[in-house]
């Protein structure tokens, strides 16, 4: 009678243990999406910012596009894309 009450609870322990891992595992996955998504949404907000810089720089100054790339860490064809972007659009008056 001892042994089969033993027994039960070892099972009932490693049903809890397999259940805790699971819900841990899902756990630690979702927190490293979130992660993921923040990590990429700061890049993306870093990326937009030094476009939006580097657009300014080529509106309102004389500088060359090598130095406005270093400067916003963009590459010169990102660069010059954006200067031939800016020379399409109309001027206002």
């Amino acid at each position: 009678m001892e042994a089969a009450k033993t027994l039960s609870k070892i099972s009932q322990d490693r049903w809890r243990w397999i259940m805790q891992g699971r819900i841990e595992g899902e756990k630690r996955d979702y927190i490293t999406g979130i992660n993921a998504a923040k990590r990429e949404g700061r890049e993306e907000g870093a990326k937009a910012t030094a476009i939006a810089n580097a657009k300014n720089l080529l509106k309102k100054s004389k500088l060359p596009p090598e130095l406005i790339a270093d400067c916003c860490s963009l590459s010169l064809e990102q660069v010059l894309a954006l200067k031939k972007e800016i020379d399409k659009k109309p001027r206002p008056e």
